[in-house]
């Protein structure tokens, strides 16, 4: 104990020793449970950043400043691991600064309803926040040993931030090539953390939002520039449906956490009516970025990607999208509404509804529902918005329901679900089935009920003959994953768990299933296609999935995965079909411009005053 309080007396190491043991036992704890790898070029990065935040701290001569830094820093990257080990858990992603900032705005509330206590255990978690208190407590004592710095440990200081800088600069140089990419690229965070652990991430994270709060500041006016330097106005390619279904109704479903597994054809009859008589796309992949909700809607309704950290709603809420599908149908005489049974506000779609051209948006805030309910039923929201989902009138209308009962977390028994939970307790085929289990098909029983509604509604007004309906769920469920692993057919086989339900019901289609690998990219192109309304590939990421001669576009997915005939691609790695490595570069290059091409449009407003379609006569 002396020598500690001889070394803090004349030296700040021992408390940047004190601190990097802290923090480091947070990556370290995170890259174990998760079974990450780790390697001396992760750990000396990991340093750098570090060793920069302490050379900023030190420069701080007062004791209790510097000691309240360091808690500061400390709490900090404690929330980043309590979030990352949290969201990793549930939805193999971790946080961003974007997203803690968002949680400011209410927007994380449905994702603050999973518990922390599940990636350790209550114990696990004990045993972490009294190492912290004792670290904090050790600190304190430390940091109180220390005299005033001395005017010449000014050189001291100057050259410690100077070493940690060079070492941040260098960092990119040491890493291996085939990882430049994702070094340069935190926004692919899976990816990020298993190569190079979260400290890394977040310091990498927080500078990477920084940049693009600037971006459309500065680089605006030479993004669109750039984009009109490749621009393309060649009309995509149409199928032999092109316009057969001109001018008819459109109500497009977006069926939160539906999976094929809680269907049934004895508790969800309306589901499997359209199942039945529609056509059902076996090989539909979500390609909602790490599970959200927002990202599956905005590629089904614009064609469009982004693969930063923010969420693109509140970061270009603003932005004027004349490429969206209610934008497109709202010019061509069409009523557009969408219709949610939660709050407006969130996700920011109260804002960035108008923008993309639905005149009218409902949420929760429309609905006489109980206060005390998880979320208002989507049942509820089929029954009490019925008349406006289906409006009688002379022009065409265009509907986009959102749902939410199916939403995890499934592991709490909800009251407002009690008699679906009752219609299951008679079956013996799910007498010994777990509360998850339980709990989705209860909640999409509910969404099945709605869905009766519906259908009824539009053969009562004679319309269900002049209306397509299609229907998709956003994304796997991800709350129970080991459940949904369970089962998924075929579940080993890489990405085989992201396949969700997607069908169109039309009566004029023959009934029967379409193989074409396909995904949220490929609705807008393929609803444009059957209403005959031409448009600019160029604008589009998608394609009709009645193409007899399709692109083999992959479905990208993040930076380092997505799927195609060609072969498939997870984190870096070729899971089957071509691995030739020139070829693989290729599509590496691709996807990396693809990304770039519509960041890039996202960041400079693109559409606002653009013409993404071609008017019909």
């Amino acid at each position: 104990m002396q020598i500690i309080k001889k070394l803090a007396k004349e030296c700040k190491a021992i408390e940047f020793v004190l601190v990097m043991l802290i923090v480091f036992s947070f990556d370290f704890i995170f890259i174990f449970r998760y079974g990450f790898g780790l390697s001396f070029i992760h750990v000396l990065i990991a340093f750098f950043n570090v060793a920069l935040i302490f050379s900023v701290i030190a420069f701080i001569r007062n004791n209790r400043w510097r000691y309240t830094a360091y808690v500061t820093y400390i709490v900090i990257m404690f929330a980043f691991f309590l979030t990352d080990s949290t969201l990793y858990f549930f939805k193999q992603d971790v946080t961003s600064i974007a997203m803690l900032l968002e949680s400011l705005q209410d927007t994380m509330e449905i994702g603050l309803k999973y518990s922390p206590l599940s990636p350790y255990g209550l114990l696990f978690w004990i045993l972490i926040v009294a190492f912290i208190v004792v670290g904090l407590i050790v600190l304190n004592k430390i940091v109180k040993y220390n005299n005033q710095p001395k005017s010449s440990h000014l050189t001291k200081r100057l050259s410690f931030l100077l070493i940690a800088i060079l070492g941040l600069f260098a960092s990119p140089f040491m890493i291996n090539a085939s990882d430049s990419l994702t070094y340069k690229t935190p926004a692919d965070k899976s990816l990020f953390v298993q190569k190079f652990g979260s400290i890394t991430y977040h310091t990498k994270d927080i500078a990477k939002f920084v940049s693009n709060s600037v971006k459309p500041i500065f680089f605006s006016s030479d993004y669109e520039s750039e984009i009109e330097e490749n621009l393309d106005l060649t009309p995509a390619d149409q199928s032999s449906l092109f316009g057969t279904l001109e001018g008819q109704n459109v109500i497009l479903i977006q069926c939160e956490t539906c999976e094929q597994y809680a269907f049934s054809r004895a508790y969800t009859p309306n589901y499997y009516r359209l199942y039945d008589e529609g056509i059902r796309f076996d090989n539909f992949y979500s390609a909602a970025k790490s599970n959200y909700t927002y990202d599956a809607e905005m590629k089904a309704l614009s064609s469009m990607m982004y693969f930063q950290a923010d969420n693109f709603m509140y970061s270009f809420g603003e932005n004027q999208f004349n490429n969206a599908l209610p934008y497109i149908l709202n010019q061509e005489g069409y009523t557009t509404n969408a219709f949610h049974n939660y709050y407006g506000a969130f996700f920011n779609r109260n804002v960035i509804y108008p923008n993309l051209g639905f005149e009218n948006f409902y949420a929760s805030e429309s609905l006489q529902t109980d206060t005390n309910q998880y979320m208002p039923l989507d049942s509820t929201m089929f029954d009490q918005m019925r008349d406006l989902m289906v409006p009688v009138q002379d022009d065409p209308f265009f509907t986009f329901v959102i749902t939410v009962t199916p939403h995890g977390p499934h592991h709490k028994y909800r009251e407002e679900l009690k008699k679906h939970y009752d219609t299951l307790a008679l079956d013996p085929i799910y007498a010994d089935e777990s509360i998850e289990l339980l709990t989705l098909v209860a909640g999409q029983m509910d969404f099945d009920e709605g869905l009766g509604i519906l259908l009824d509604e539009l053969e009562e007004k004679n319309l269900l003959d002049t209306t397509t309906i299609i229907l998709y769920s956003d994304h796997k469920n991800y709350s129970d994953y080991e459940m949904t692993v369970e089962y998924t057919p075929n579940s080993d086989i890489p990405f085989e768990i992201e396949k969700v339900p997607f069908i169109i019901y039309n009566q004029t289609f023959d009934s029967g299933v379409n193989d074409v690998i396909t995904s949220q990219y490929d609705i807008t192109p393929t609803i444009l296609d059957f209403l005959g309304i031409s448009f600019i590939q160029y604008y589009f990421y998608g394609q009709s999935m009645f193409l007899d001669n399709r692109i083999d576009l992959p479905i990208i997915l993040s930076y380092t995965s997505w799927i195609s005939y060609e072969n498939v691609v997870q984190f870096d790695v070729i899971k089957s079909g071509n691995d030739d490595e020139v070829r693989y570069l290729e599509q590496k290059q691709f996807v990396y411009d693809m990304i770039s091409k519509y960041e890039k449009i996202f960041q400079s407003d693109y559409f606002r005053d653009k013409t993404t379609y071609i008017t019909n006569p």
